[in-house]
């Protein structure tokens, strides 16, 4: 018996330590709302560098009174007819060659070409449908401060409980409900009278006849319905009245702010009680969608929440994101057609008859070996009639201030990984039809073409393309933090971070410039070094537990 006490005892102190929280009250806060809140390092959701004095177009190479000959892995050179020094006429024959090369993949090579196209369409079709994505709006909700609103009646004593026979605590969607008082704790006392209140209304709903299932009509034309016929006027059989025995119900814990009966729902948890002997045990289970029938009882109206309009399932933050994400995508397949579309052309010109001609009248500069010129990724021939090359880039509106004419900029080649210094010769008045934005800079902004010039001492091929990497005049670095982790108020902006007690603190920053509608400056009140959460959720406030979470967490 001594054990059976100790145990006993035991039960009821780890019920009231998890019923009593902040303050002893442990239903003050449920589940959802002891939920701690996600902060993410400050790299998952912002950059501490912009890059804006580093920019980078492509663009193919022409070329002016310059002459280039490249062999692929497929040619086999079979007689070389100039020497460097040589002058040459626009139609010499320079060199022959054998290729492997075949028409199938050369065929292969034009379905490629189309595959990309093809990719491109569907990426423009997606794009259209995130345009037309109507953006899930949630309603924002004032504080209760700041709304004049009914907060209904008080609570009388400790606690009150509902006298709606209907909800005798026999199943989930049929429980009592228990009001408490803010800071009133949960006892076995109570628990014996919410056990009593369910067994009283349980008693009298099985003896209340309008509360019984009917019975079917009997057949009258069945014999044994007519044995059974009771006569007019007959009196009827007394029943035995009903006494239900009540061991386990369903109960809602109720709190309210100010312990107003209309005031803000601090607490809503479902309990299924059982008593076994003299101790108490329960589970919760979800009471979310059970309305409060006792304010119905009192003549008063449960709040009604407003209605997310969930639109397609994004905010207008995350379909923004998408459709940046989706006009990168396309500008990086109509990049991959160009190269492709380039490759195509150079494949063409191998499957002719074999020979190379001059193009121009000019002088051969340099002559290699085979071997060497496959190993070394040069030109094995190169005629040079005093000029150069060309490439045609294409700079945003938002950098084209900075370029100049006469300004230098890096050629990278990619098919040989040679770079070479060239000089930007002309900047064009409006804008191009057909960009170079390659992944860096706002995607819908508009380009400018601009035309480098190249010294022909550089190794260049005509129709190959290479990228072209130009300064600004300034350099930026800093702070810069995701849209959506940034909020308002008043004029002000303000984040919310994880302290150093692992809480919430909202925290106001000062801001600076915006970058492509994307990110925001912070010049101060934020570091590299803090804990951001998304602020938004109505968990979110000073002071609410925090947690590190992940890019699961962020993301998905």
């Amino acid at each position: 018996m001594k054990n059976k006490a100790k145990k006993a005892i035991l039960i009821v102190m780890i019920v009231a330590v998890l019923l009593s929280a902040a303050g002893g009250a442990w239903y003050y806060f449920s589940q959802k709302n002891a939920e701690p809140v996600y902060v993410f390092p400050f790299n998952y959701v912002g950059m501490t560098e912009y890059w804006g004095d580093a920019q980078e177009s492509y663009g193919p190479v022409t070329t002016d009174k310059i002459q280039t000959v490249y062999l692929s892995n497929t040619q086999t050179v079979t007689e070389i007819l100039v020497q460097q020094g040589d002058t040459v006429k626009k139609g010499d024959l320079l060199l022959s060659f054998d290729t492997t090369l075949s028409d199938l993949a050369l065929e292969r090579k034009r379905l490629d070409v189309e595959k990309l196209k093809l990719q491109l369409e569907d990426a423009k079709d997606r794009l259209k449908e995130i345009k037309n994505m109507k953006p899930m709006v949630i309603p924002q909700i004032k504080d209760e401060e700041e709304t004049d609103k009914n907060l209904g009646t008080a609570l009388q004593g400790d606690y009150q409980i509902s006298t709606n026979r209907d909800f005798d605590g026999s199943k989930k969607t049929l429980p009592l409900i228990c009001w408490l008082g803010e800071g009133v704790s949960v006892t076995d006392a109570l628990l014996e009278e919410l056990r009593l209140k369910a067994e009283e209304f349980q008693t009298i709903n099985a003896n209340d006849p309008n509360k019984q299932p009917q019975e079917e009509t009997p057949d009258a034309t069945a014999p044994e319905a007519a044995d059974e016929t009771v006569p007019p006027g007959a009196p009827e059989e007394p029943t035995e009245p009903v006494q239900v025995q009540v061991n386990s119900f369903y109960v809602i814990f109720k709190v309210s702010k100010g312990n107003m009966s209309l005031g803000q729902r601090l607490a809503w948890n479902g309990l299924i009680v059982n008593k076994a002997s003299d101790t108490f045990t329960f589970r919760f289970f979800d009471a979310s969608a059970i309305s409060d029938h006792m304010l119905a009882d009192m003549g008063q109206e449960e709040e009604k929440q407003p209605e997310i309009d969930f639109g397609s399932g994004y905010t207008s933050s995350q379909i923004a994101q998408m459709r940046s994400e989706q006009e990168k995508t396309i500008k990086d397949l109509e990049f991959q057609i160009k190269m492709a579309e380039a490759d195509y052309k150079i494949m063409q010109t191998e499957v002719s008859d074999g020979k190379v001609y001059a193009e121009i009248d000019g002088e051969v500069v340099s002559v290699l070996s085979e071997e060497e010129a496959k190993m070394t990724y040069q030109p094995i021939l190169k005629v040079s009639g005093g000029g150069g090359f060309y490439v045609e880039g294409s700079v945003s509106e938002l950098e084209k201030d900075n370029m100049k004419i006469g300004q230098e900029v890096t050629i990278n080649d990619w098919n040989t990984g040679m770079t070479y210094t060239g000089i930007v010769q002309s900047l064009g008045d409006f804008p191009s039809s057909s960009n170079g934005w390659n992944g860096m800079g706002n995607p819908t902004a508009s380009f400018y073409p601009f035309t480098v010039f190249i010294e022909g001492d550089a190794d260049l091929q005509e129709g190959r393309y290479v990228s072209v990497m130009y300064s600004t005049a300034t350099s930026e670095h800093g702070i810069y933090l995701e849209n959506p982790f940034l909020r308002t108020e008043q004029g002000k902006s303000y984040v919310y971070v994880m302290d150093e007690d692992g809480k919430l603190e909202k925290r106001f920053v000062q801001t600076g410039k915006s970058l492509w509608g994307s990110y925001m400056e912070i010049l101060s009140g934020l570091s590299e070094e803090d804990m951001v959460a998304f602020p938004y959720g109505k968990n979110v406030k000073d002071g609410a537990a925090a947690q590190e979470g992940d890019l699961a967490n962020l993301y998905g």
